[in-house]
This record gives C-alpha cells, structure tokens and sequence, in this order.
C-alpha cells in the first residue's frame, strides 16, 4: 500500500462515499427497461431501489463497528468486493425477485462508502478542518450525480438493463484495485475494539440518546431526502411529465449537481467569514426560497425542464449545511462512539432514502406540484430539528468549537 497525497486521499474517500450512489444512480434510469424486460409493474421495478437502500440503512449499523474491530482497510475491501458480485449475479438474473434479493445483499455491502469514508474524516481531523474536508468531499461527489444517470440511461437504452449491472461491476473492481493500494489504515490495532454484539446496543442507546445527534442528523436526512425524492422520480418525471426517454434524466440531475458543486465550492469562503450558526441561516435562507419557488413555478407553468429550476437553489442551501450539519451531529457524541455514530448517522439516512424510494417518490411522482410540496414539507421537518436544537443550545443553531 501506497501513501497517497492529501488530494488523492480526498478523491479516493470521494468514491468511496459514491459506494451506494454508483449502485442506485446508474440504476434509476435503467428501470423502465427492467420493467419491460421482466413484465413487471412500475412499483415492482421501484423497489429494486427501495429494497437496496432498506439493507444499506440495516447493515450502517453495523459498519462503524465493523471497522472499529476490523480496521478501516479490511471492512472496504471486503465490501466493495461483495458489490462486484452481485452485480454480476443482477447481470445474470431472470427473475424480479432474484434481483430483490441481490439488490439487498448489494445494499448490505455498499452502506460502507459512507460510513467508512466519514469515520475516516474524523480519525484524521475535527472542527472547521472536518468540515472543509467532507465539503471538498462531497463536491467531488457530486461531479458524478450527473455523469453516473446518465452513463446507466445511455447503458439502457443501447444494450438493456443487464448492461448497467455489468458497468456496475466494472466500476467496484476498479475501486477495489484503487482502496487496496492507496487506502491508508487510520485506525491503529492497539485502539481497535472487540466485536462483542451484545456491547453495542448500550453504545447505540448512547447514541440515540443525545438529542443534539438526533435533531442535527434529521435536519440533513430530511434535507438530503428532499432532493433524493427527485432523484428516485427522474425516470416518471421526463417520461410521463415531459415526453422524453429515461436517457434524459440528466435533466433531473443536472440542477441538481451545479447547485450542490456551487455550494460546496462557496462554502470554504462563507465558512472563514461566518460562524457556523450563521451559515446555516444563510443555508435556510436558500432552502426556503427554493421551496417557495418550486411551489410557484410547479403550480403556474406547464410541465417542462423549467420546472426543475429550483432544484438548483435548493441544492445550494443543502450544500452550505450539509457539512456543518454532519460534522456537529457527529461532534455531539463521545469520540469513543465516532464509528458507531456514523453508522447511526448512515442508517437514518438511508432508511428514510428508502422510504422515500419505495413509497414516497410513487406516491408523488404523478404530479410535479406534489413531489414539490413532498420536498417542501420534509425541508419544514428538517428546520423546524434545527430551529429546536437552537433553542436548546442558548439560541445558537449550532454551537461547537471553531462556530
């Protein structure tokens, strides 16, 4: 193994936090022609996403765990490795109900990226240097939301689904050539703990008692699930709302990803000149008027890529606060519980990705004021964590060292 530079490290930590996003991103699009193919409803194609992110929210759980016992190498190498497979046995499927049950071993695996690329950001760094580094993170991140739709449409439309699970397998091999001989190990084996099953359920009480971890992470879950709800409705949105081929659900994404690439880069500079408390304001401040804009644009103008618009102010608040939101709510519990808390942190989200994906996105997708007002209302959820953790904080929205 290799020590790779700073900028290296930020990359590879990028793609591997991309973990679950390669396995649903390049997916989404492919849907329709799984569902020709197989014969099956739209919601049983719906939920070969549902069912992967209910087993990445379950097994997030378990990673920090996982990687506190194991180290941070063994745990990525043998997940990525677990995603190649079965996306090779999703290539080879011919049944909706295989591919169910491949798509939740997938899941099983891919809820590391996330954990592990997290629990590694805070073995090396806390505070405004955390924060600076998941931004530069999840800016990277966001470079692919646009490519990997795309890459799994054009996939689907030229060769079928089947070809979107073989690129998926391409992609984790490549990956796991990458991690096995550039991932650093940041976790000494004199400071790893045992994996004792029954001694983490006090440490998961322990998080999920700290209200501070708990309003902190459900104000960037429902933030984060907001927009995800387009995402999971890309295929529905410019098929049957614009008349075009999933091919174009690039149109969904890319407001997305400029506005977050946007965010993301604003937020080192708004960071150095503003305390934490006040960003998120400024990061709220974007939020609402993207709501309030996509409410008006959804209820006045005819269907079309116009009404998309909006996603790209949302996605600017949601980067500004994303960073301090992840950082803060993990900084609200003992450093001792790090892995653990990020596997909690993991699993809210995707356990409400996967009820978005499954019942929310279906239930909305047939009208874009609807999904507008389903974003509308999971963002008041998420301020009204935020407003409620200011208050208990002496009317700081976020206090912590270096605010």
């Amino acid at each position: 193994m290799k020590n790779p530079s700073p900028a290296a490290l930020t990359a590879l930590l990028a793609v591997l936090g991309l973990l679950n996003s390669f396995a649903s991103d390049m997916v989404i699009p492919a849907l329709p022609s799984l569902r020709d193919e197989l014969r099956v409803s739209d919601w049983q194609a719906q939920q070969v996403v549902s069912v992967f992110f209910a087993a990445c929210a379950f097994m997030s759980l378990w990673y920090g765990a996982l990687a506190d016992a194991w180290g941070r190498r063994a745990v990525t190498l043998g997940a990525l490795a677990v995603v190649a497979v079965t996306a090779i046995g999703c290539l080879v499927a011919r049944q909706i109900e295989q591919i169910w049950l491949l798509r939740a071993c997938q899941g099983l695996a891919s809820g590391a990226g996330l954990v592990i690329s997290r629990t590694v950001v805070r073995d090396l760094h806390i505070g405004r240097t955390a924060q600076k580094l998941l931004s530069r993170i999840m800016m990277v991140q966001t470079l692919a939301l646009v490519a990997m739709p795309v890459i799994g449409g054009v996939l689907a439309q030229a060769f079928g689904w089947r070809a979107v699970f073989a690129a998926l397998a391409g992609f984790m091999l490549l990956l796991l050539a990458a991690c096995w001989r550039w991932l650093p190990e940041t976790l000494p084996v004199a400071d790893r703990r045992p994996l004792r099953p029954a001694a983490l359920w006090p440490a998961y009480r322990d998080v999920f008692r700290s209200g501070g971890f708990l309003r902190l992470s459900a104000a960037h879950v429902a933030n984060w699930v907001a927009m995800a709800m387009y995402a999971f409705s890309a295929p529905a949105i410019v098929i049957h709302h614009f008349g075009r081929t999933a091919s174009d659900a690039w149109l969904v994404f890319a407001p997305i990803t400029v506005g977050l690439v946007a965010g993301f880069v604003a937020f080192p500079r708004v960071a150095r000149a503003r305390t934490g408390a006040a960003v998120l304001g400024l990061a709220y401040r974007f939020l609402g008027a993207a709501v309030a804009l996509n409410l008006a644009v959804c209820a006045l103008l005819p269907s079309g890529p116009l009404q998309l618009a909006p996603l790209l102010l949302f996605s600017v608040g949601m980067a500004l606060a994303l960073p301090i939101l992840i950082d803060r709510a993990l900084a609200a519990v003992p450093t001792a519980l790090g892995g653990v808390a990020a596997s909690c942190q993991t699993f809210l989200q995707f356990a409400v990705m996967a009820a978005g994906a499954g019942l929310l996105a279906p239930l909305l997708w047939h009208s874009l004021f609807a999904l507008a007002l389903g974003t509308g209302l999971m963002t008041a959820v998420g301020g009204a964590c935020l407003w409620h953790e200011s208050r208990r904080r002496a009317g700081t929205a976020c206090p912590a060292p270096g605010s």
